[in-house]
């Protein structure tokens, strides 16, 4: 099994698969690709690993969420979209200079 994020993966299974079972939003998109812009754009996290977070949330009717590591902020907004509106997420980094809360804000 190869070590490669899904997003930037050149196997055409992984391609097809992101293809056919991915469902971005229009503002997840956009943080992917400004945060792959990023000379440490490396530290995205999957897409299919953030979608099935998203799963998992859902499944267990979460009220709260925890994310270590947040970088830009893709999966925590990601988790975020999958919680309740009186749902609470708490993200820790330690440094806040690449949180894209701009598009965070976008997405609700």
């Amino acid at each position: 099994m190869s070590s490669m994020k899904s997003h930037s993966s050149n196997d055409p299974i992984q391609q097809y698969i992101n293809s056919h079972s991915l469902r971005l939003s229009p503002q997840q998109e956009k943080l992917i690709e400004r945060t792959k812009a990023m000379t440490l754009g490396m530290m995205l996290g999957s897409t299919d690993e953030a979608q099935f977070f998203q799963l998992l949330l859902k499944s267990m009717n979460a009220k709260k969420c925890i994310e270590v590591g947040a970088f830009t902020g893709y999966t925590t907004m990601t988790m975020a979209m999958a919680l309740p509106d009186d749902a609470q997420i708490i993200c820790m980094d330690i440094s806040d200079e690449y949180l894209a809360r701009d598009i965070w804000q976008e997405a609700g």
